[in-house]
């Protein structure tokens, strides 16, 4: 398979593009197949991104090795249409087109993967990223609704990740080889190391990968981050038998572990800190958090072509993702005035787990030259957890034992029937490409009860999601396509069955009550675009509108202001509960193009333009961002290649009276990489000048009159790595 030239900067889209001349033959310097790369994202089958009716940004695996990427947080540096929530080490999540949290499907090499948990929708407890990205060959993000392929969750898009087999590395002819791999990155003062092996042995491919990395957290400019350390280890073995010339089994087993250990209990202090007037003194604190990822597949292809099927894969797998936090601290009390002198052992825990089943399969049949049927069912089922339990202990005596999960234990099922037709009319100068998919969706909490002694209710659904796009070839080299896709997310177990009480401050308690009786999100997305070469120009641009309907939000139903026996002021008690708002409308605009002014040295331009509001009460939603992008050159020699580029962000006025208005900024990344034989080189050192500038992201809901201490980006970072292959 041949990757894409382009870089995965310029994979996608945006404004109204105007072509009104007839775009001339592309000269030598630019290839025909520079838009060849293989997705499946796009229809579930393999197919050239150049052929499919959709907006979908690719990063390959040169791209992660040229861009120097240890972790998920720093896949989409360069795409402006995609943002990660989260540092490294922390919970992490993908943002599509201003939507995320689980309202985008992610999956890996088939399977699908965890779920996050936090609050609002925000993952701020549990992300997403349990992932290594040496073992990445390529990650795809399909953008919009995408349900009539994947079904529930695909509500705002997905995110595909596909890890390298051994015929990526194995040459013709080549049974055995070998590739080992040296990092470091001073954003997190991160070290790695790696070795692949892979071989050909008979019918048999092997390929075995491990890598592990020892790190820090990641800082701010300033320094000014709580300090922990990271350690992660990640294996992949992936097996292949091959039956015959076309059919295939495939075996693969993806461990993944990491460690995070800290000296700050925020959680478990909260209420303690600013107390020591009062005498409680925080003597020792520290954090654990073990973040374990399991991940098991056998799948067979068949593309013996019968009465059927052209081509066919089933799928089997299971996946077990795993957090556990655990939080110390021994608080010295001396407040006689209270009645309370002595020294307390204190600890919560928190685990999180989530385990899945499932069978995946499609297949695909060619009916005559005009029909192409594609076609599968999946049926999953994940059992979800959370519990916390929170311990005290006086000299040796328990004070507090309790355990309370934050939401039942609870079963789901899902189950999908899909089918599409790839339609080809005006002798194959258009595709049509219609597709449909029925799911049945139900969670079932087991019996558990509320507080109150109340069942929580299971939910039972059913939907019917439509897909139509079209694709129109302008001529040989450049396309134009538009699409329709619904999209629907049925409400997940945290936000339908969560029961949380805090009480963060002596003054402040607040609760989020169950709501059992939720809506499913629904989503509707129209979009156009236009993609391929014009003269010496490569060119992607759409355009985008996405509704969301009976969206999912906290709301504030109740609040009660306690006063003391005295008359004087005690506490306020909030009372908040998941709720269907009417609708949400996101819409915007994306542009990426390159100039190749020579077969060595390109210039390139990508931007995007969001704008997303409550459709109920006209309210921006925070979730979006500025008009964004980069600008760049890059020269490509034999053996040398650099980047240099520019990061840009307009000052962010689509904002809520009152919130703060993110600055504009302008920053400047370099990118290195050397070829010496066998061996390969790689330097990205980003905010080359160190500028301090903030990300809309970390700013979205704050007050104007908030302090910005801490939320600033990292200042200048170098990161390198050096990889030998035998």
């Amino acid at each position: 398979m041949r990757l894409a030239k382009t870089h995965s900067l310029r994979i996608l889209i945006a404004a109204t593009l105007a072509a009104s001349a007839t775009p001339s033959i592309a000269d030598e310097s630019i290839k025909a197949d520079d838009l060849e790369v293989i997705v499946v994202s796009g229809s579930r089958t393999e197919k050239p991104l150049k052929d499919v009716a959709a907006s979908i940004s690719v990063i390959t695996s040169d791209d992660i090795e040229k861009q120097v990427v240890t972790d998920m947080s720093q896949l989409f540096l360069y795409n402006p249409s995609i943002q990660v929530t989260g540092r490294v080490g922390g919970a992490q999540n993908i943002q599509v087109r201003g939507m995320g949290s689980d309202r985008i499907l992610m999956i890996k090499d088939g399977m699908r993967m965890n779920e996050g948990y936090g609050a609002n929708g925000l993952n701020d407890i549990v992300g997403r990223g349990f992932i290594d990205t040496d073992t990445l060959k390529q990650v795809e993000v399909a953008k919009g609704a995408a349900s009539s392929l994947y079904g529930s969750d695909a509500l705002g898009g997905i995110v595909v990740f596909t890890t390298k087999d051994a015929s990526d590395y194995l040459q013709d002819g080549e049974q055995f080889g070998g590739r080992v791999k040296l990092g470091y990155s001073d954003l997190d003062d991160q070290t790695s190391l790696g070795a692949t092996l892979y071989a050909q042995h008979g019918n048999f491919d092997h390929l075995l990968s491990v890598t592990a990395r020892d790190g820090e957290e990641e800082q701010n400019k300033h320094q000014s981050n709580a300090p922990f350390e990271i350690d992660s280890q990640s294996l992949l073995y992936k097996l292949k038998y091959n039956i015959n010339d076309k059919d295939y089994i495939n075996f693969s087993a993806d461990l993944w572990r990491q460690d995070v250990n800290g000296d700050s209990a925020d959680g478990l202090l909260t209420y303690f800190r600013g107390l020591a007037e009062y005498g409680y003194n925080i003597a020792t604190e520290n954090t654990q958090t073990e973040k374990d990822s399991d991940s098991y597949r056998f799948s067979y292809n068949n593309n013996s072509a019968n009465r059927l099927w052209d081509s066919a894969q089933f799928n089997l797998y299971y996946t077990n993702n795993r957090q556990d936090d655990q939080e110390y601290a021994l608080l010295d009390i001396n407040a006689p005035m209270f009645g309370t002198v002595e020294m307390r052992d204190m600890w919560k825990t928190g685990t999180y787990e989530q385990t899945t089943y499932g069978l995946i399969s499609h297949a695909s049949k060619a009916l005559n030259k005009q029909h192409t049927l594609g076609y599968g069912i999946d049926v999953e089922t994940t059992e979800s957890l959370r519990t916390v339990h929170e311990y005290r202990e006086v000299e040796g005596e328990t004070t507090k034992d309790d355990t309370t999960n934050k939401f039942p234990k609870n079963d789901t099922l899902r189950a999908g029937l899909f089918i599409n037709d790839e339609i080809s009319l005006l002798n194959d100068k258009l595709v049509v490409t219609p597709g449909v998919r029925f799911d049945y969706y139900s969670m079932d909490p087991n019996g558990a009860l509320k507080t109150d002694g109340e069942e929580y209710a299971k939910i039972d659904e059913s939907n019917l999601s439509f897909n139509l796009g079209g694709l129109y070839y302008i001529n040989d080299m450049l396309s134009a396509y538009a699409q329709y896709g619904q999209g629907f997310k049925v409400p997940a177990y945290d936000l339908a069955y969560i029961e949380h009480y805090n009480q963060p401050t002596a003054e402040y308690i607040y609760e989020v009550l169950p709501a059992d009786d939720l809506d499913p999100e629904k989503s509707d997305t129209f979009e156009l675009g236009l993609r391929g070469h014009i003269g010496d120009f490569t060119v992607t641009a759409a355009v985008f509108h996405n509704k969301f309907d009976d969206f999912l939000a906290t709301e504030l139903i109740d609040r009660e202001t306690v006063f003391n026996d005295d008359g004087s002021f005690g506490y306020i008690h909030d009372k908040y509960q998941y709720q269907n708002i009417d609708s949400v409308t996101i819409k915007g605009a994306e542009f990426s193009t390159t100039y190749y002014a020579t077969d060595a040295i390109s210039v390139f331009l990508n931007a995007s333009y969001q704008d997303g509001k409550n459709d109920e009460t006209d309210e921006y939603i925070s979730s979006i961002n500025p008009l964004s992008g980069n600008l760049g050159v890059s020269f490509q020699g034999d053996t040398f290649g650099s980047d240099l580029i520019v990061n840009f962000a307009k000052k962010m006025t689509k904002v809520n009276e009152g919130n703060y208005e993110t600055p504009g900024y302008g920053t400047v990344d370099w990118l290195a990489r050397a070829s010496f034989g066998q061996a390969n080189l790689n330097l990205a050192i980003r905010n080359l000048f160190d500028k301090t500038y903030y990300q809309h992201g970390s700013l979205a809901n704050h007050s104007a009159s908030d302090s910005l201490e801490g939320l600033e980006s990292s200042g200048r970072s170098i990161s390198a790595s050096i990889s030998y292959s035998f």
